[in-house]
């Protein structure tokens, strides 16, 4: 096909360029116009830093982003990134900088384990340097990521603060895996700006489940009536439990005769007729991540 006045016009910019950088690498990536994407070739990628330019390299137009592993903390590197027409036409440059600096250290991250759910604190090293520094004094706050890692080592980020806390709700869904015997989270400290992003490094910490431990039952109440025995009881504060069980005595001791999501239970196979004498004992239990409470026993008469 021969070539059309087009072919030689210059490409259009890409829209803009994003880094990020980690304590191992520099994420750039860039975004370009779908219906564009025909009529170039490529991107070239460059690098600037103390004034030294380097090609990283031309990139097919399915690419989006690249890790630039080589660099060093405490530089400042711009990156600049062209469009390439098919006819070897460079579009104008678009341009970002960052600089790879490391940042304060979480220390002493603790956790304590409520009602709602873990409740993580920590302190940083070296915080009031990061204060005081003029690059940061007047624009970029220090943040935090909180990440919990998967049983298949999978970060899963719950959320961000820029307290030197942050709490992780949960509820009765969170353990449905049985496998689960602890909770892994990492907490990492960033800052960030419209098209900047500096994570620093990450303090991990692991808790066993053993230490969900769950309230037991407590303001029992009871009636007895010609469909059953009824029983309800006041709500446990902890929103992580599985389940309350309730057990009934027999001769072989308190046998499981039931599961509840609620403070409520009902038992059909016992009825009160024409004045007739009961005598059971009951048992209610809560199910924790980890293990069952001992149970509070009732008399119901």
């Amino acid at each position: 096909m021969d070539p059309t006045l087009e072919d030689y016009l210059q490409p259009s910019s890409v829209r803009e360029i994003k880094l990020s950088a980690f304590t191992d690498k520099i994420v750039v990536s860039w975004s370009y116009p779908e219906k564009n994407k025909l009529k170039i070739s490529s991107f070239l990628l460059e690098r600037e830093s103390d004034g030294q330019k380097k090609s990283l390299g031309f990139f097919e137009t399915d690419v989006s982003s690249y890790e630039d592993k080589d660099f060093t903390f405490g530089q400042t590197y711009k990156y600049r990134i062209f469009a390439v027409n098919k006819k070897g036409i460079y579009s104008d440059p678009v341009e970002n900088m960052i600089a790879a600096k490391k940042l304060p250290e979480i220390e002493r991250l603790n956790y304590q384990i409520t009602p709602d759910g873990v409740l993580l604190s920590w302190n940083l090293q070296n915080e009031a340097q990061f204060s005081d520094d003029s690059e940061h004094k007047d624009s970029d706050s220090l943040m935090f990521n909180i990440y919990r890692i998967s049983a298949t080592k999978e970060k899963i980020k719950k959320g961000s603060t820029d307290k030197s806390f942050f709490l992780d709700e949960m509820s009765s869904s969170m353990f449905k895996s049985y496998a689960l015997t602890f909770l892994t989270y990492f907490v990492t400290p960033y800052v960030s700006t419209e098209s900047t992003y500096i994570e620093g490094q990450g303090t991990e910490i692991t808790i066993p489940l053993e230490e969900f431990i769950p309230s037991e039952p407590q303001e029992i109440f009871w009636t007895v009536n010609e469909n059953g025995v009824y029983i309800s009881w006041r709500e446990v504060p902890e929103k992580w439990i599985k389940a309350y069980r309730i057990y009934r005595m027999s001769e072989r001791g308190f046998v499981l005769i039931g599961e509840s999501l609620i403070p409520l239970f009902f038992d059909p196979d016992y009825k009160r007729l024409d004045n007739q004498e009961i005598n059971l004992k009951y048992k209610i239990t809560v199910v924790g991540p980890a293990f069952e409470t001992q149970g509070v026993v009732i008399d119901v008469r």
